[in-house]
C-alpha cells in the first residue's frame, strides 16, 4: 500500500477504503464495496477530465467529446493502472485476473473513488491530472477514435456504414473475450478484445491499416 500511495502521490487517512478498492469484486465478500467505489470513481474521473478539457481546450463539443473518450476509456485506465503497479497489489479470486485489462481498469476507477471518499474533489483532481498528464500532453486527435475515422472514410467514399458483427464471446464472466468482424469498403477484418467496445476499436484500427496500405 505504501508503494501504491507513493505512485499515486496521495496518502490515505482511512486505509480501509483503500483496502476495499484493492479487493476486486471477484472476491464475493468485497463485491459490493468494490463495485460502489468503481461506480463513483468512474464518474469522478469523467468529471475531472471533462472540466480540464473545458478549461484548457477551445474545441467544439465533438472535439471535446473525442478527447474525453480517449482519456477515460478502459484502455487508458488499464495503462495507468499498470504504470503505478496496481497489478502487484490487487487481490482477486484468481491470479490470472491480476493481468486482465478490464479488472485493472476497474480497480483504477475504484481507487479514484476511494481517494474522493477519503478526501475531496480537489485532491482527487490533483491525483488524476498528475497521473493522466502524459496522456493529455501527448494527445493526437488524428490518432484517436478509429471507429469514427473509419465511418467518415466510408461515408466519403461509398456512402455506406461499416458493418460490425460479434463472431463469438468466450472466457469467463470476469475475463470475457469478444471476437468481432467489420466489413467496410469491400474489406473484412477480425479482432478481439475484453469488451465489445474494445474489440470494435481494435477491428476498426485493423481495417484502417488495410485501407491505408491498399487504398481503393
Amino acid at each position: 500500500m505504501k508503494n501504491l500511495e507513493r505512485e499515486l502521490g496521495y496518502n490515505f487517512s482511512n486505509k480501509n477504503v483503500l483496502n476495499e478498492a484493492l479487493h476486486h469484486s471477484s472476491i464475493k465478500r468485497y463485491a459490493i464495496p468494490f463495485e460502489r467505489l468503481e461506480f463513483l470513481g468512474d464518474r469522478v474521473l469523467g468529471l475531472v477530465i471533462s472540466e480540464h478539457i473545458y478549461r484548457n481546450s477551445s474545441g467544439k463539443e465533438g472535439t471535446m467529446a473525442k478527447m474525453q473518450a480517449a482519456f477515460v476509456c478502459a484502455e487508458t485506465c488499464h495503462e495507468i493502472a499498470k504504470t503505478i503497479g496496481i497489478d502487484k497489489v490487487i487481490h482477486t479470486a484468481g491470479n490470472h485476473l491480476k493481468s486482465n485489462k478490464t479488472v485493472l481498469a476497474d480497480a483504477m476507477e475504484a481507487i479514484l473513488g476511494a481517494i474522493f471518499i477519503d478526501s475531496s474533489y480537489s485532491k482527487v483532481r490533483d491525483v488524476i491530472l498528475n497521473l493522466w498528464k502524459d496522456k493529455i500532453d501527448s494527445y493526437n486527435d488524428e490518432a484517436q477514435d478509429p471507429k469514427t475515422t473509419l465511418q467518415e472514410i466510408c461515408q466519403r467514399l461509398s456512402g455506406d456504414m461499416p458493418r460490425y458483427e460479434v463472431l463469438s464471446i468466450a472466457g469467463s464472466a470476469h475475463e470475457p473475450v469478444y471476437t468481432l468482424s467489420v466489413t467496410a469498403l469491400n474489406r473484412t477484418a477480425k479482432a478481439s478484445g475484453h469488451s465489445r467496445k474494445e474489440a470494435e476499436i481494435a477491428v476498426a484500427r485493423k481495417i484502417l491499416e488495410q485501407i491505408q496500405e491498399k487504398p481503393e
